[in-house]
This record gives C-alpha cells, sequence and structure tokens, in this order.
C-alpha cells in the first residue's frame, strides 16, 4: 500500500507539473502542422505554391497556442515560430512530416486532439489527488513504522501482546479463536488488577503464516493453545450438529428411565 499510495502519487504530481503541460505544448505544435497542411492545399489551389512566397508564409506564422497560458510549461516561448521542417511541404504531405519531426523530439505520434489539450482544471485536479495519495501514503507509513516496532511473542508464562502488558496464562478467561482460521485474528479475556480486559493475536500483521518462514504467527498460537485453560470459544460446524440431531431418537423412542438408566450402567461398566 505504501509504494501503490506513493507510486500513485508520484505520477500524479508529474501529470499536474510536467506531464499535462508538455502533452499541451505538443499538441499546439500538432495543430500547426494539421494548419501548415490547409494552408499548402489552398496554396496549391490558388497556384502561390512557389517556394520562396511558400517559405515567406511560414516564417510569419506562430505556434497556435491557448488563450490560457496556464496550461503549457513555464518557459513557453509563446512568440514560438513554425518549425523549419514545414518548409518542406512542397515534397512532403504534414502527416508524413510531423512523423519525422515528432520522431526527433521523443514526441508521441499519434495525438488526439479531441481528448487534448488538457484544460486548467484537469491539470489540478492532478495536483489534488497528488495530495491525496501523499495524505494515504503519510497514513500508511505512520502505521508501518507504528507496527515494525511492535512484536508479539509467547514464554512459558504467558502472552506478550503487541505494545501491551504481559498476560499470564493464569490470567486468561476465554480465547475466542472464531476469526482465527478465516482472518488469523483471535481474542483473549483475561483478568488484570481486579477487571476483565481483552487483548488481541493478531496473526496477519504480526509474524504472518508463510510456510518458508515456519509459519511463526501459528507457531505462536498453538503454543498459547498448549497453555490456556479458560474456555476456548470457536465455530461449530452446523452441518456436524444437524447429523447429530437426525441421529438423537425421539422421545417416544428412547424408552423409559429405567431402560435409559440400565444402558447407561451397562457402558459404564
Amino acid at each position: 500500500m505504501l509504494v501503490m499510495f506513493g507510486g500513485f502519487g508520484a505520477y500524479f504530481l508529474y501529470d499536474w507539473k510536467i506531464g499535462y503541460p508538455k502533452k499541451n505544448y505538443v499538441v499546439a505544435n500538432y495543430v500547426a502542422f494539421n494548419k501548415a497542411g490547409e494552408a499548402w492545399t489552398v496554396a496549391v489551389d490558388e497556384n502561390r505554391a512557389r517556394r520562396e512566397v511558400w517559405n515567406a508564409f511560414v516564417e510569419k506564422q506562430t505556434i497556435p497556442f491557448d488563450e490560457d497560458r496556464s496550461i503549457y510549461p513555464a518557459n513557453t516561448n509563446f512568440e514560438e515560430k513554425w518549425p523549419e521542417i514545414l518548409k518542406e511541404m512542397d515534397n512532403h504531405k504534414s502527416d508524413d512530416l510531423w512523423m519525422d519531426y515528432s520522431g526527433e523530439k521523443g514526441w508521441p505520434q499519434k495525438v488526439n486532439v479531441e481528448d487534448d489539450p488538457k484544460t486548467a482544471g484537469q491539470i489540478r485536479e492532478q495536483l489534488y489527488a497528488a495530495c491525496v495519495c501523499f495524505t494515504l501514503t503519510a497514513i500508511v507509513l505512520f502505521f508501518l513504522i507504528r507496527t515494525k516496532g511492535r512484536v508479539m511473542k509467547v514464554d512459558g508464562k504467558g502472552y506478550y501482546p503487541p505494545g501491551g502488558d504481559f498476560i499470564p496464562f493464569s490470567a486468561m478467561r476465554t480465547l475466542d479463536k472464531r476469526k482465527w482460521e478465516t482472518k488469523g485474528l483471535a481474542t483473549l479475556t483475561y483478568e488484570a488488577d481486579g477487571q476483565e480486559k481483552k487483548a488481541k493475536i493478531d496473526g496477519m500483521v504480526y509474524g504472518q503464516f508463510k510456510e518458508e518462514e515456519g509459519a511463526p504467527a501459528e507457531a505462536l498460537f498453538q503454543k498459547v493453545l498448549e497453555n490456556f485453560e479458560g474456555e476456548l470459544i470457536e465455530l461449530v460446524d452446523e452441518d456436524e450438529d444437524d447429523e447429530e440431531d437426525d441421529e438423537t431418537p425421539k422421545d417416544e423412542d428412547k424408552g423409559s428411565a429405567s431402560e435409559r438408566d440400565s444402558d447407561y450402567s451397562v457402558e459404564n461398566e
């Protein structure tokens, strides 16, 4: 979770500061190539496609940036001219020139002008998302550090819960293991200073159940069970109960009290 939230936070922060503004800059250049292709088509139709005339036209054109200048990188030159490669329209199509130009720049060669450029609101959303992820990262880091500094252990005298006081086996009253098999979680009820208190045995957080490591949480729990003398609370298989009920004779089939006593005596004998 720490890596996930931290990674997403860094990703969103990058898009807010660099990714989206750079993408908008690339889109503006791509639009310039499209406009050049349209202008060249008109020039050909009007017999004005001579190289010297076309070159003079290209030198006067600037990249069509959006009116909202905040959506571009901070160092953007908003008076930037069309790229020199657009003077070669007499021998190429605008799409071919874009493939060459974007390849040299390391830019995406396919641009979706319907989804881009990103608006100022969309860029701010990346910052908000980064803040949320970094907040979650800090929370996870806090619990990770707190958990790393705690251990649970058991010895011949009793159980030492994480961050809690020692619980001798003689003070344990009940052990609820109903969630142990499914969640690795058990609850101890014990007596301390004349009061009834509870403590957790959390195998998922402390110890784990990796077989290659000897399943330390399970080994600890079994050690507690070996020394526990109180009431054990565990799951009862309802199917087994139903089967036992079906096998038990009804009252009218049990016979008289004297017959039952006789059977009991025989069995005891």
